[in-house]
């Protein structure tokens, strides 16, 4: 915050003007470690947390008469606490931030020219066409956005720009996760000061937190910085699962008001949901499981399709949420290629190569990553034109796209996760040049309470496809053949009729 007297130099005075795992997504399979935390811990750091949340807000002058001490989700107990923050230099209350909102947000890729550097132009007319678009909220340095490589300095220019073009139009999320928690506590308390309307704070990557450690970690930030917080829990990138007991009773806090679910296991929506109430926003991290997310009861999508299918993705955020399943598959469906080619390779590689072919953006991407390989140019070129992204040469047939192939539905069942068995059959279908869309997932809880190396049985239901059936033979054949000779897994292999 500025000196009294003194204009902030940073940002110019904001515009007055005011918007299928059910299932392990398989670009997150790798390193992906299920773990179940103790339930009797999670219990305990939950009646714990309670009553320290209890304590502050008895601290912040509410009564114990107050219904937000008995009831989670009221909207007092998300503005009751008054503060002031820095936007463009104008010094405002908190509650002058925008409300997050259900719809689709972009999970936004930092523009940047072919030497790497920023391209403060390129980002203003992205934004500018998103606002066009009907992109309901944006997501900025996360990890489509670069964060990690970029300075400090570059952060707050990124995070001026989009507070100038954005500001009061719609929400604008910060990411500011990191390993540390004093650090990801610095990084929320700069996009507070920047004019961010929320937070995006992932579970710490890594060092793999206990339940009370990740409790501890969100509550700390939390307690420190006055701005509202969505958490984000990956596994597929962090190596920690946080469990529907942990997310709930973070969410008790009144500043913790969200959730970005990557998990790819749509079927915690209605338990978070019920018990979380209306108030507690629960988005989707999967692309391609997102409409059945809202379907279920989520409100929305942070989206890395977004950055090339604005209006598409807004569209099915919209039927979905009003509960119109046909117009929101039927809608979704162009877009499942996408959802898919986009992450053929780490993500924002694929992305960043879309924009720039879609000519939005320049080819810019920072080391370690480079460019798309031209192996994958085709297949997302063939992506970007069934979801109307890109128009089709006249008499050019292009690549077959997967979503079209022959299709089986097959049921897995063993110790899929703790002998790896899960993870050498993707690795099979994707050897053999087919494809893949987990249905469904389940584990059962750890069966032994004394011993690390626990067996828990899982079943997994996914949809397998080939080029053509021979090739889709051929791999079925390959999978009962390693379900078999993985004896230690007490596997079993079923093929699912059509319905």
């Amino acid at each position: 915050v500025p000196a009294p007297g003194r204009q902030c130099h940073t940002l110019k005075p904001s515009s007055p003007a005011q918007r299928r795992f059910p299932a392990i997504c398989h670009r997150h399979r790798q390193d992906l470690q299920w773990t179940a935390a103790s339930r009797t811990m999670v219990k305990l750091a939950s009646t714990t947390f309670l009553g320290l949340a209890c304590a502050s807000q008895l601290a912040w002058g509410w009564t114990p008469t107050s219904p937000s001490l008995r009831t989670r989700g009221h909207a007092d107990v998300r503005t009751a606490r008054r503060s002031t923050q820095v936007r463009g230099g104008v010094v405002m209350s908190a509650a002058a931030r925008m409300p997050l909102t259900p719809g689709s947000y972009v999970a936004l890729a930092t523009p940047m020219l072919d030497n790497g550097h920023l391209d403060i132009p390129t980002l203003r007319s992205v934004l500018q066409w998103h606002k066009a678009e009907g992109t309901d909220g944006v997501v900025i340095l996360g990890t489509t956005g670069e964060a990690s490589t970029l300075s400090s300095e570059e952060k707050e220019e990124v995070m001026a720009i989009t507070r100038e073009e954005l500001g009061g139009v719609m929400p604008i999320v910060v990411g500011t996760g990191t390993i540390s928690t004093t650090q990801t506590i610095t990084a929320t308390k700069q996009a507070q000061r920047m004019g961010a309307d929320a937070a995006l704070v992932v579970t710490p990557y890594y060092v793999k937190p206990s339940a009370a450690g990740l409790v501890s970690h969100f509550t700390s930030i939390a307690d420190a910085c006055d701005i509202p917080i969505i958490m984000y829990n990956v596994p597929g990138r962090t190596g920690v699962d946080m469990s529907v007991e942990t997310t709930i009773a973070l969410s008790r806090h009144p500043k913790i008001v969200g959730l970005k679910d990557a998990t790819g296991d749509n079927t915690r929506v209605g338990p978070m949901r019920s018990i979380c109430g209306d108030d507690f926003k629960l988005y989707s991290g999967e692309d391609g499981m997102a409409c059945d997310y809202v379907l279920q009861g989520g409100d929305g999508v942070i989206s890395v399709t977004a950055n090339v299918a604005p209006a598409a993705v807004s569209n099915v955020m919209a039927a979905a949420k009003a509960g119109d399943t046909t117009v929101a598959e039927a809608t979704d469906a162009p877009l499942a290629g996408l959802h898919r080619d986009l992450f053929c390779e780490a993500n924002p590689i694929p992305v960043k190569w879309a924009l720039a072919a879609m000519g939005k953006t320049k080819s810019g991407i920072r080391q370690p990553l480079v460019e798309l390989g031209e192996d994958f140019h085709q297949r997302v070129t063939s992506s970007l034109q069934q979801g109307g992204c890109l128009e089709k040469p006249a008499g050019e047939k292009g690549v077959p796209i997967s979503n079209s192939w022959p299709t089986r539905t097959l049921l897995m069942q063993g110790h899929l996760f703790d002998s790896g068995l899960i993870n050498q059959a993707l690795e099979v279908i994707e050897q053999r040049g087919g494809d893949f869309l987990i249905q469904d997932f389940s584990a059962q809880p750890n069966d032994q309470r004394t011993e690390f190396n626990f067996k828990r049985t899982s079943s997994v239901k996914l949809d397998v496809m080939g080029s053509d059936d021979a090739a889709l033979d051929d791999i079925i054949g390959r999978l009962r053949t390693l379900v078999d000779v993985m004896e230690s897994a007490e596997g079993s292999l079923t093929e699912v009729p059509s319905s």
